[in-house]
């Protein structure tokens, strides 16, 4: 065997086993035994087969796909970190300059002179 199995392989096979010798199958079964057990042809023994197991070249676009979005959210994921980090720096600067009590301050101002003008 050149290529080893994956998972899916190998729960699939365990489970042609089990299913083997449920319904009392030879351990020889061939895909012509197996349809006509089934009561149904050996074209659409392998339409069921399509259907069953995904596409394999559909399943490497999904892994494309998902491996791209994972890099993105990544990307994302320090640039937020970073934006962070300058937000955190902005309120500890605010905070050291007292520009809460400056800003404040102008708008007690504003509202005098309106009050005054009255």
């Amino acid at each position: 065997m050149a290529d080893s199995l994956t998972p899916e392989e190998v729960a699939i096979l365990i489970q042609a086993r089990q299913i083997q010798r449920e319904k009392g199958l030879d351990k020889d079964f061939d895909v012509t035994t197996v349809c006509q057990r089934a009561g149904v042809s050996r074209k659409t023994g392998y339409q069921w087969v399509k259907k069953r197991i995904p596409d394999t070249a559909g399943q490497k676009e999904l892994e494309e796909e998902l491996a791209r979005l994972r890099a993105e959210y990544e990307k994302l994921k320090t640039d937020f970190d970073r934006v962070d980090f300058e937000n955190e720096g902005r309120k500890l600067a605010w905070e050291i300059h007292h520009v809460d009590e400056w800003l404040a301050s102008k708008k007690n101002t504003s509202k005098r002179k309106k009050k005054k003008k009255r």
